[in-house]
């Protein structure tokens, strides 16, 4: 049974529908705002809404299916829409109609305004809709529409909109014209998706057809090869995650399960339960130096702080080239002095705490009489020489300027009777006519330093820069000491403590290479074109035979010079320029130098315990010296044995050397440089006469320690220091810094101005 509800006050009326269960709502506009009232439709046009015949319009599935749309009547009408020039195109529907809407679908045709408001059955769609436009004359749209049947009786309504109405704001009047009905412009309407989706498929199109799952090129099935690559790769992706993450991980772990079984079960790894480590030591300062002594006070009165230390407690260390940090061995063999031996890397390793330099003799035919001898060997084995031994050096790695060197050492031999185990080293000298070489002969065993533009066993390296420690723009800088046209010097043309060999003249050096009167093109390693440079020398000791006393054993504790005071002669007048502290132990070297270097030196007497067979006490022996470039006559160097003050040389003891028997020489300079560490076991004749029977093979030089320091706060370490570099003249030359059968400087040397008469 229908019923009719008027809403209180709104103004319209809904009157419930039924057919078959469904039920809905019709709402209906207002007829007459001016009177207020509401009148429903006629019980006949209820009969027409519900006929069999409108129902269509609930139909999806019907051969004409509406387009949903609401009345131009809910819209604002668009602005492209031509109408909107009428004044009333754009008004609301009509509120004087009482008309009920003509579908319930909100038909598009320009009707009155119906909503339907089913309450149960099928809806049209759950989805949303979308609004759009389409012509008012469009053909295919006006077939589609719902349109309200045209009754002749019926006339127009004077408020109608129509275009034969002059009043009307809708087309849903309740007396619709005859007339026919011309639209104009953009009408908006309801599009509803699922009316297409209810559509049957569409043969031109596979898009949107739910049916399609290939596509047709030509009428031909294409197989999806670019899918087909996507999820390819996509794949071996995943498959790379899970190897690298996954598989690599867990065949890993198999693969090593024996090594992992034996770690976990203590299996060759030492008690501890932890792998050996490796020998490293990038520090300058040995871990296992003691802390007590990490300071110093200096002979000087100054505090002193360790800068370097090795203390050799790592067995088995080796010193080939790029094996260590700070050492390396030499390979080579000092031939132009003489020597008996070949260096070897072999010969120098590290045993019970200490450095062992190990020399042996063909002559030595039973094996690993101790653990560092390599014999028995042959002279086809070795070089053609009867001796072999090592020589180990920082050049280049590690080198100091100014402060305190110290060496604890047992030498070798079976008593301080020992004698004959010496070292020659060799530079050249420069003739009008060729460069020969000459010889320096150094006792052994020896711990000495050097300057780090000359490499000791590179002849040419040492050529016009071994000893020089000069300054100045002189004489001295020239070959011979002497002038261009040999007028003089007269000290330089004769000496009577200069050798025969020599022809009693005081110098056979090829002059200083790289000094202060070098012209501004030079090749010279700075800082400055014209700053003296060379390759000074200070021992630690050099051992040798007593000569005084027919028991006993001293060292020579010495530094090297150029160029040379007239008889090699230094200041010793006062203690500031030479000090010997304790005449008991320590006299001054009769030997002077010859024409290849002036040497200043005291002999000190050695501790008759730490020789090999007599005890093989560790001794220290050291020398401490001071440099400043702004204050050279306040340089020093004072050596020590046993701990005790034995000598110092002052810088005045080398001073200028003028007058009329002078060399004509300036200050010699107490070394500069950055100095390099030697440490070496050598024999030769030509020191002193070898007595084999106070020697003993294999004979071994042991290091326990190498210590150097430096004043608190004034830290000066590295080869290649900003006021005296080093670096990129060594690589600019640097074959003869690698080849030692190179025994002269092939390279132009700087130009000397005051030789040559200007640059």
């Amino acid at each position: 049974m229908a019923s009719r509800t008027t809403g209180s006050g709104s103004g319209r009326t809904w009157t419930p529908l039924g057919n078959g269960g469904e039920t809905g709502m019709i709402e209906y506009s207002e007829s007459n705002t001016r009177s207020g009232t509401s009148t429903p439709p006629h019980p006949q046009e209820h009969a027409r809404l519900l006929s069999p015949s409108n129902s269509e319009m609930f139909n999806h599935n019907s051969l004409h299916r509406p387009i949903r749309s609401h009345s131009t009547g809910s819209f604002v009408s668009s602005p492209l829409n031509p109408a909107a020039t009428n004044p009333f195109s754009t008004r609301p529907s009509s509120i004087i109609s009482s008309h009920p809407p003509s579908s319930p679908t909100a038909s598009c045709t320009p009707f009155g305004s119906i909503s339907v408001h089913p309450s149960s059955g099928n809806r049209l769609s759950s989805r949303g809709s979308m609004i759009l436009y389409r012509l008012a004359d469009d053909p295919a749209t006006l077939r589609e529409s719902l349109l309200p049947p045209k009754f002749a009786s019926t006339r127009d309504s004077v408020h109608s909109s129509s275009g034969d109405s002059y009043v009307s704001l809708s087309s849903d009047s309740k007396y619709p014209s005859g007339l026919p009905q011309h639209h104009r412009g953009l009408i908006p309407y309801e599009y509803d998706p699922t009316v297409d989706e209810l559509e049957p498929p569409d043969e031109e199109d596979l898009l949107h057809d739910p049916h399609s799952d290939v596509r047709l090129i030509n009428g031909k099935r294409v197989f999806p090869w670019r899918g087909v690559l996507n999820v390819g790769l996509l794949v071996l992706l995943i498959l790379g995650l899970l190897t690298l993450f996954v598989f690599y991980p867990v065949f890993s772990f198999y693969r090593n399960e024996a090594r992992n079984n034996a770690i976990n079960g203590n299996i060759r790894i030492n008690a501890t339960g932890q792998a050996p480590v490796l020998f490293q030591m990038p520090d300058l300062i040995d871990a296992a130096t003691p802390d007590g002594a990490k300071t110093r006070v200096g002979f000087d009165g100054q505090e002193y702080e360790l800068v370097f230390s090795d203390e050799f407690e790592v067995d088995g260390r080796t010193f080939y080239p790029g094996d260590d940090p700070f050492w390396e061995a030499v390979d080579l063999w000092y031939g132009a002095t003489g020597d008996l031996e070949w260096y070897d890397p072999s010969q120098i390793t590290t045993r019970n705490g200490s450095l062992v330099i190990t020399m042996d003799s063909t002559d030595t035919i039973t094996p690993n009489l101790t653990p560092g001898s390599t014999a028995p060997f042959t002279l086809e084995t070795n070089h053609q020489l009867q001796y072999r031994s090592g020589m180990v050096q920082t050049w280049n790695k590690f080198c100091f300027t100014s402060g305190y060197i110290e060496v604890s050492v047992t030498f070798p031999g079976p008593d301080e009777n020992t004698q004959g185990y010496p070292l020659a080293l060799y530079i050249t000298r420069h003739t009008s006519l060729c460069l020969r070489q000459w010889l320096h002969f150094l006792k052994w065993p020896g711990a000495w330093t050097m300057g780090n533009l000359a490499r000791p066993g590179y002849p040419a390296t040492t050529d016009g820069m071994w000893p020089y420690t000069y300054n100045s723009c002189d004489v001295g800088t020239f070959p011979n000491q002497t002038l261009r046209d040999r007028s003089g010097p007269p000290a330089a043309l004769h000496s009577d403590f200069s050798r025969e060999k020599y022809n009693f003249e005081l110098s056979w050096l090829s002059g200083q290479r790289l000094s202060a009167c070098s012209c501004p093109d030079a090749d010279h390693p700075g800082p400055v074109y014209n700053k003296g440079r060379g390759a000074p020398e200070i021992d630690v000791f050099e051992a040798q035979k007593d000569k005084v006393n027919p028991i006993g054993q001293r060292v020579s504790q010495s530094a090297q010079f150029a160029p040379f005071s007239h008889d090699y002669i230094y200041g010793n007048t006062t203690e500031d320029q030479w000090k010997i502290f304790d005449d008991t132990r320590t006299m001054a070297n009769s030997y002077r130098g010859s024409a290849v270097q002036q040497a200043v030196s005291g002999l000190v007497k050695l501790p008759s315990d730490m020789f090999q067979g007599s005890g093989a006490v560790f001794r220290t022996l050291g020398f401490e010296y001071w440099t400043d470039p702004n204050k050279v006559d306040e340089g020093y160097i004072t050596w020590q044995v046993d701990g005790k003050q034995s000598h110092r040389v002052g810088a005045r003891a080398v001073g200028p050397d003028v007058g009329a028997d002078g060399s004509g020489v300036g200050q010699r300079l107490i070394p500069e440089e950055p100095m390099a560490i030697i440490l070496n076991l050598g024999i030769s004749p030509n020191w002193q006469k070898i007595d084999l029977s106070t020697m003993i093979f294999p004979a071994e030089m042991r290091v326990d320690y190498v210590r150097v320091y430096q004043r608190k706060g004034q830290m000066n370490v590295g080869c290649d220091p900003k006021d005296y570099p080093t670096a990129k003249y060594i690589n600019d030359h640097l074959e003869a810094y690698t080849n030692a059968n190179k025994t002269v400087w092939d390279w132009p040397k700087p130009r000397n101005s005051l030789w040559e008469g200007g640059c």
